[in-house]
């Protein structure tokens, strides 16, 4: 696990250090550089695998084949005997060192052979030409940047910043960001920096620069005519090799246990590989005890003989963190579970290297509500018109909001806000962060104007356009979230938050053989009715306790929401006054005035969407105003519009 960076058509050693140092987090345990001519690899590396000869860049036999790379192989065994067969020879044990003899001998296609989750850059010399790559499902990141007849990239944007002298906002992906919770496509929040899409492949050299998608998710089902029982089956045989495949490592792996049904899968498999495994959960005391699953996770510890930690917070808000969570991002993002993943890295980290988590199940096994919604939706047409709109829907619209961990009253009021829409358009309205008419009140006129896509609804309505069943609608569904949310939100807060603490997070549920396999399968078996996760908690059935398989969905979830009422009030009410959000010019001050005043006085339960417009605003005032790329000492008081009193 590595930060990596580097240049394509430049000559600037100390720039490529400086571009390396500002992720030192990523990998504190060695640096290294390559440099050709108008060419340079850099590296730092967290060591993992083969602690002692596998440090980069790595180099073929005859030292015109370069690479340097984030993530792990985790076939680099295999790869590795059929490529010795072939009469390469190796000089470490690293699963680096197969990536370059891949290269040699399959060309642009060595990607197709490897299974893991990786960033990598490759510099041919012989045909002077730079290869950049992202894994399938997207778990490791990887940006670049065109300036002029020069390539720069990195493993994270400030990297990137250390090369540029001015920066600029890309308004459209403000726009995608109220919409969907991220920036899209190969979108960031700067104009003049794009990030490599998951399963894509960059290629630079003198022709000019060529992106192109290597990986898509397959649209035939393979599996269609396959029984449950059979489909249990090869899915136990599918996770059990997934998981297996996680586990190499030439240190410790430990796991994140939510008591959560995937969480909870990956370790009673991992308990078979492993006789000693140390698990790690967070939770909260106080008022906040509403939002724990702590008393779960240790209910799954104890039955599966994990040593188990606990990291247990106080009841006040850790608001403070919020600019060095912004820091590692380098953008918006818009999860206020970003600080409880950023303290619990920090909390595994003291323990272990490596941690396996749960990231994944949701999108591949239908485990959101919003998939459940989608059944619904169908379900709730069979009831008679009048009684909807006369009582079901009167009643729901009379609901208070609870900001302390119930969210039904909230999901309800969602859900019939969509109901009497085709569903497609009903689902977009589920998933939006915020409703259609909402956002285009809270975005400002210069936003506007300045968005080629002000809806911000592009990327939702390329899968789920033209949909004719709700089967068809749920596996479009599905290839969204895989191209969308689980990468560009999901992981990319998991991956950022624990690198913060040197921390490597592996999700065997991103494995794209069982990612593929899944997806496959007929929808009825992962969605059953409005039973969600059906195939996996069939399956988890012969690992697992059936009051742990069966329990009810909670969620990791955060206080926040209860906070901005209470200990955090005089903070956004300063924060995100008229003159403050004005001074940005992203928002529109009335918009923004009107969530908090909603939020406040218990209408909404904007607490998801109120952070993601702190989360914008303090990334505008970092790194637009500030122009922040070393700074990530940076403090919440030293921002434009924090109170100099607020309780944070």
């Amino acid at each position: 696990m590595c930060g990596i960076a580097g240049y394509y058509g430049a000559d600037n050693r100390r720039l490529l250090k400086d571009m390396c140092n500002t992720m030192s987090h990523r990998g504190p345990d060695d640096t290294g550089y390559y440099y050709g001519c108008n060419v340079g690899l850099g590296m730092c590396r967290l060591a993992i695998i083969d602690l002692k000869t596998g440090n980069q860049p790595i180099a073929n036999e005859t030292r015109d084949v370069w690479v340097v790379f984030n993530g792990e192989i985790y076939n680099y065994q295999i790869l590795r005997s059929d490529l010795q067969k072939n009469g390469h020879k190796f000089t470490t044990t690293s699963d680096t060192e197969t990536i370059v003899h891949l290269y040699e001998e399959h060309g642009l296609d060595f990607v197709n052979y490897l299974r893991g989750m990786f960033g990598i850059a490759l510099w041919d010399d012989c045909r002077k030409r730079l290869v950049l790559v992202r894994d399938r499902i997207g778990e490791k990141p990887l940006y670049f940047s065109i300036q002029g007849s020069k390539l720069f990239f990195g493993s994270e944007i400030k990297a990137i910043l250390q090369a540029i002298d001015s920066r600029s906002v890309n308004y459209q992906a403000i726009c995608d960001y109220l919409a969907t919770g991220y920036a899209t496509g190969s979108n960031t929040f700067y104009s003049d920096i794009k990030k490599i899409e998951p399963g894509s492949m960059l290629i630079c050299d003198d022709a000019g620069v060529l992106v192109k998608q290597y990986w898509h998710l397959p649209k035939s089902s393979k599996s269609s005519n396959i029984s449950f029982e059979n489909a249990k089956i090869d899915l136990s045989h599918n996770l059990k090799e997934a998981i297996g495949l996680c586990l190499k490592s030439d240190v410790e792996v430990g796991a994140f246990l939510s008591g959560g049904i995937d969480s909870s899968v990956i370790v009673a498999l991992i308990t078979q590989y492993k006789t000693h495994v140390q698990t790690f959960a967070v939770g909260y005391t106080g008022e906040a005890e509403g939002f724990n699953e702590l008393q779960y996770a240790k209910h799954v510890a104890r039955h599966l003989g994990t040593e188990h930690h606990e990291l247990i917070l106080g009841p006040h808000s850790s608001m403070e963190l919020l600019p060095k969570i912004i820091w590692h991002y380098d953008e918006p993002h818009g999860e206020p579970t970003s600080i409880l993943v950023y303290l619990l890295s920090e909390f595994a980290s003291k323990h272990v290297k490596v941690a396996v988590g749960g990231t994944g199940g949701d999108e591949i096994f239908y485990g959101y509500p919003k998939h459940s919604g989608v059944r619904l939706h169908q379900y709730y047409h069979l009831i008679p018109k009048v009684l909807r709109k006369q009582v079901i829907e009167r009643v729901i619209s009379k609901w208070p909001e609870s900001t302390r961990g119930n969210r039904f009253a909230k999901r309800a009021k969602r859900f019939i806000s969509g109901a009497d829409l085709p569903p497609e358009e009903a689902y977009i309205s589920w998933v939006s962060l915020l409703q259609k008419d909402i956002r285009q009140e809270l975005l400002s006129q210069a936003t506007i104007d300045k968005a080629e896509d002000p809806a911000g609804e592009s990327f939702l309505r390329l899968y789920l356009n033209g949909v004719a069943s709700d089967s068809m609608l749920l596996d479009n569904i599905a290839a969204l979230d895989i191209r969308g949310y689980l990468p560009e939100y999901q992981l990319a807060y998991i991956d950022r938050m624990s690198m913060a603490h040197s921390l490597e997070v592996r999700a065997p549920l991103c494995d794209y053989k069982l990612v593929e396999y899944v997806t496959s399968l007929p929808a009825s078996f992962r969605l059953k009715g409005i039973r969600s996760k059906h195939i996996l908690k069939e399956v988890a059935k012969q690992w697992l306790p059936t009051n742990i398989v069966e329990r009810k969905k909670v969620g990791f979830d955060s206080p926040i929401g209860h906070w901005f009422k209470t200990d955090l009030r005089y903070f956004i009410e300063s924060f995100l006054s008229k003159r403050q959000v004005e001074k940005s010019g992203l928002l529109n001050p009335i918009g923004v005035q009107s969530l908090i005043n909603d939020h406040l006085s218990g209408k909404k339960d904007y607490s998801l969407q109120l952070w993601s417009v702190i989360a914008l605003e303090v990334w505008y005032r970092m790194y637009i105003e500030c122009e922040a790329k070393n700074r990530k000492d940076i403090t919440l008081a030293e921002l434009r519009g924090v109170p100099t009193q607020s309780a944070i």
